[in-house]
């Protein structure tokens, strides 16, 4: 009975404090009484990433399924897993959206150091204690027969725990403050260790790697896959979640633009649950194009008439000392069951790509989320989404100094 009073409090606190301004640590300051018997664990990567941690555990084997894998410090630990005799074997996204590296390209004079690293990695695991490096077959593995990428970001190690982030194995996403000194991303990350868990998600993997079309619906239907959200087939889930809240939504994500999820959370807000939104800057890669201003003018008005209250994460916020971005995609449901995954709140993601999340029920893991999620909601760096649109916070000039309008890549892309 105690964990659920606090539980409970926890929710009413953060409802307070939004309103009223006080309070402005007291979610931080609730603690769960006992200690975790979950088989998940959860991880903010600028404080506290797991990935080099389980990358030097490995014994005898690592799966990785990645967007981007640019960090020097992951490459150093795979090559170190090598020299010790464990597998390593990839798959990667061939075409990551703004990026110039093509890893799967032939070496060549024009690579930067990063690229010249990234591409002798890939040789150096094709030519290893039996490994593989290949590119995502999206025109095998999208859903619907659509174009897709290869989004999830997911490490298994020795067949027994499983990492998902929702930030790729990059210098920003890791907070690598050496290699990337003025900007960290928000990212968060989950490790599991239920045989369950690993089962399902190394089935994949081993399909993935394979590259030829299988039945992923079949497989998250199972029982054992019940914890977990894979793309192409995360939409249904996710609104299920969502349609779940009595009391509270808190919602963090680069961007909401599936009208089937925006939806769900409308309807969420117009019953009566509180719902807390926070999305990155509208300017986080230059002035909006008067696209985005039209969408998010759309978008964000209809969730100030559903009564949604919605923050913009801004630059100013930061995140081990420097400019931060948010990047994570998470969400929080009634205080007490958590969401953490890859997947962007584009239907691109939610139902064509390959993307990875898991939820979580343990209080204590809940309430590292919950820490996070409140204090940057009540920073007093964020901003309104229409002050967003101004840029006020976040100007991002092009290197010829002047505004291009240019969105985020990403965002771009729908992916």
């Amino acid at each position: 009975m105690a964990k659920t009073t606090r539980m409970s409090l926890k929710a009413i606190i953060f409802i307070l404090a939004v309103f009223s301004g006080a309070c402005a640590h007291a979610l931080v300051k609730v603690q769960v009484d006992s200690a975790s018997s979950s088989y998940e664990t959860f991880f903010e990567n600028s404080s506290s990433a797991p990935l080099l941690q389980l990358l030097n555990s490995a014994k005898s084997a690592i799966n990785i399924e990645i967007y981007e894998m640019d960090d020097p410090m992951v490459q150093q630990a795979i090559k170190a897993a090598i020299a010790r005799g464990v597998r390593v074997r990839v798959i990667q996204e061939d075409r990551p959206v703004g990026v110039s590296c093509k890893v799967f390209d032939a070496q060549s004079s024009g690579d930067d150091v990063s690229c010249a690293n990234q591409k002798a990695l890939l040789k150096l695991i094709q030519s290893n204690n039996g490994g593989a490096y290949v590119a995502f077959k999206d025109s095998a593995l999208c859903g619907n027969g659509k174009s897709c990428f290869e989004h999830g970001k997911m490490v298994i190690v020795d067949s027994k725990q499983v990492l998902l982030s929702s930030g790729n194995f990059n210098t920003t996403n890791l907070c690598n403050i050496k290699e990337h000194p003025n900007n960290c991303n928000r990212d968060y990350t989950v490790v599991s260790v239920d045989p369950s868990v690993v089962k399902v998600l190394s089935t994949v993997f081993e399909n993935d790697l394979k590259g030829s079309s299988y039945n992923l619906e079949a497989i998250l239907n199972s029982s054992n896959a019940q914890k977990l959200t894979i793309s192409p087939f995360s939409l249904a889930p996710l609104v299920q979640f969502i349609n779940s809240a009595k009391k509270t939504i808190q919602i963090q994500n680069q961007y909401l633009k599936d009208p089937t999820m925006n939806a769900a959370i409308m309807k969420a807000a117009k019953r009566g649950v509180n719902v807390y939104v926070m999305v990155s800057s509208a300017c986080s890669f230059g002035r909006p194009k008067p696209s985005m201003v039209t969408q998010w003018n759309a978008q964000f008005g209809e969730f100030d008439q559903a009564g949604i209250h919605t923050k913009i994460f801004t630059r100013n916020i930061l995140v081990s000392g420097v400019h931060g971005y948010l990047h994570a995609k998470a969400i929080l449901v009634d205080s007490n069951r958590a969401w953490v995954g890859s997947v962007n709140g584009s239907t691109m993601s939610l139902s064509n790509n390959r993307e990875f999340g898991i939820f979580l029920d343990d209080p204590t893991e809940v309430n590292k989320l919950s820490t996070f999620l409140y204090s940057d909601f009540t920073n007093p760096n964020a901003e309104s989404w229409q002050d967003s649109l101004l840029c006020k916070h976040d100007p991002r000039p092009t290197p010829q100094g002047e505004d291009s309008g240019a969105e985020d890549p990403l965002t771009v892309s729908g992916e």
